[in-house]
């Protein structure tokens, strides 16, 4: 990452805008922690691709796939999405943001043996974040985000000693930053 800003501020005098119309793909690892503290001290390591439609120099509009991966597996997921995404400035440095609405699938299952929770049903996913990517080339940049993510779990249960404890909905209030490669 060092290398590729590097080499950005080397050419920084060159004025190269990324691409504004057309396709374009984002792939990001994001660290994320839920701060709602009904649950627990959950964290996620997260991989995001993001395929979409540049429809016009500040707006475009992607499909977006998330592999939530949380440590125990209890909570790992898959939310799929919507993605609205902006820029703000036509220059090699741009701020954006970007709104995602989808669902979330349940693709975990603790192994605690007698301690574990497994998602029985997903449910709606929201993703709020905002960044700022830096154009190496045109059709190369990469990005910094931080942002908010809603998660709501319609089926949850925990096992405690081999017996089935409860059985709820959860709702996580996610916290994440992160890099990306876009291109």
């Amino acid at each position: 990452m060092a290398l590729l800003l590097g080499a950005g501020v080397a050419v920084a005098q060159e004025h190269i805008e990324f691409k504004w119309y057309g396709l374009y793909s984002v792939v990001e690892y994001s660290y994320a922690v839920n701060v709602n503290e009904q649950y627990g001290n959950v964290s996620f390591s997260e991989m995001t691709g993001i395929v979409g439609f540049q429809i016009r120099k500040e707006t475009a509009v992607g499909f977006g796939v998330t592999y939530m991966k949380e440590p125990t597996d209890g909570y790992t997921q898959l939310p799929i999405y919507i993605e609205l995404r902006s820029h703000y400035t036509r220059s090699r440095l741009t701020p954006f943001t970007q709104v995602q609405l989808g669902y979330s699938f349940p693709v975990g299952l603790s192994n605690g043996g007698d301690e574990q929770v497994s998602i029985n049903k997903g449910g709606t996913f929201f993703g709020l974040a905002g960044g700022a990517r830096f154009a190496i080339t045109s059709k190369f940049g990469v990005s910094v985000h931080a942002g908010y993510q809603m998660v709501l779990l319609n089926d949850v249960e925990f096992i405690h000693e081999g017996l089935l404890a409860e059985r709820k909905p959860v709702l996580f209030h996610v916290l994440r930053g992160g890099v990306g490669i876009n291109f």
